[in-house]
């Protein structure tokens, strides 16, 4: 419930200081999030009876909003999904806390089933970036538009390009800058 918390925060208005409930990208996040909570449960009664709510509901949030969480993705709290449509993450992939995707992105395996990406706290993903495989994002990095990740990016690096490389960081009066 906590994950959920922190999802919420993330869409609150910035000038209302209100919710956006009228985001899609939120219904989805909500879903995923109480899916999660289903998988967790010890009896199998229960879980089997939400789980024949859930599947359908789930299935018809997924196709008009265009965003697929597969339950089995572990995403920290604090997602926010900025522009929905087409946004997938892949089962077996983990995101860290406080990321953003944008629309069009992908995250998942590249070869085998098992080789999914690990992304850390505080990623920003831009429009139409796709991360595959076994790679490893870091904290603090920015992932550009279009760009498609197929190695590991460091801590606080920018990656750009196809496919994409990590921009060396700056330095400026002892202030480090992606």
């Amino acid at each position: 419930m906590s994950d959920f918390r922190e999802d919420l925060k993330r869409y609150r208005n910035r000038k209302t200081g209100a919710f956006d409930w009228n985001e899609p990208s939120l219904i989805v996040v909500a879903l995923y999030r109480w899916g999660r909570w289903i998988r967790s449960l010890r009896f199998a009664p229960v879980r089997f009876l939400l789980n024949c709510v859930f599947v359908p509901l789930y299935g018809f949030a997924t196709c008009f909003v265009g965003i697929s969480l597969a339950r089995s993705a572990k995403i920290g709290g604090g997602l926010r999904i900025d522009h929905f449509g087409t946004v997938v993450v892949g089962p077996g992939v983990v995101i860290g806390k406080r990321c953003t995707l944008r629309q069009g992105v992908t995250i998942g395996n590249r070869k085998a089933l098992d080789d999914m990406p690990v992304l850390g706290d505080d990623v920003n993903v831009g429009a139409g970036a796709k991360i595959l495989g076994a790679v490893h994002v870091g904290n603090n990095v920015k992932i550009g538009a279009n760009a498609v990740v197929l190695t590991d990016v460091p801590d606080g690096a920018t990656a750009v390009g196809i496919p994409a490389k990590a921009l060396p960081r700056k330095t400026t009066g002892g202030v480090l800058h992606a």
